[in-house]
């Protein structure tokens, strides 16, 4: 080919560059794709963005939901019980402090049952309960006694059948 500027032959070298410069106007895109590429990455970060504040307003509304009426329920709920807790461990408390001595020694076998000693104005309310109990036991073993003996009486006047 001939070099139409200089007139000279230049062994085709200038309608290869002729070529390739129709060639990168045609089919060299690079600011139409690079500006596309840009226009997809905004419109799918806006429409991220817009599911991401629909996520957050979501949890959000959770959140408000808890705080005001789950959170609370479970806290007067957890109130109530405590207030019901804390009744039956005082209770269970001076049961055991009847029930145990006042001091343990840690050389004495647990696994040997404890007997403690009468202890004056700690066992009180035991010692009495107990009491009752033995002249309860002890009433009713002289009325049965009694009937035992009315019986035979019985028997031995009217004989037996």
């Amino acid at each position: 080919g001939i070099n139409a500027e200089y007139g000279k032959d230049d062994g085709g070298v200038g309608a290869l560059k002729a070529g390739l410069s129709a060639f990168s106007r045609l089919f060299d895109h690079r600011a139409i794709i690079q500006g596309e590429a840009r226009y997809f990455t905004e419109e799918f970060q806006n429409k991220r963005r817009g599911v991401e504040a629909a996520q957050l307003a979501e949890c959000q509304q959770m959140i408000e939901r808890h705080c005001g009426e789950t959170l609370p329920a479970a806290a007067a709920t957890a109130d109530s019980s405590l207030i019901e807790l804390d009744k039956k461990v005082l209770q269970l408390t001076q049961l055991c402090d009847l029930i145990l001595p006042d001091r343990i020694d840690a050389g004495v076998d647990s696994s040997v049952p404890y007997t403690r000693p009468p202890s004056p104005g700690h066992d009180t309310q035991w010692d009495n309960f107990m009491g009752e109990i033995e002249e309860e036991k002890q009433l009713i073993d002289t009325l049965f006694n009694n009937e035992i003996e009315q019986f035979k009486l019985y028997l031995d006047h009217h004989g037996p059948g």
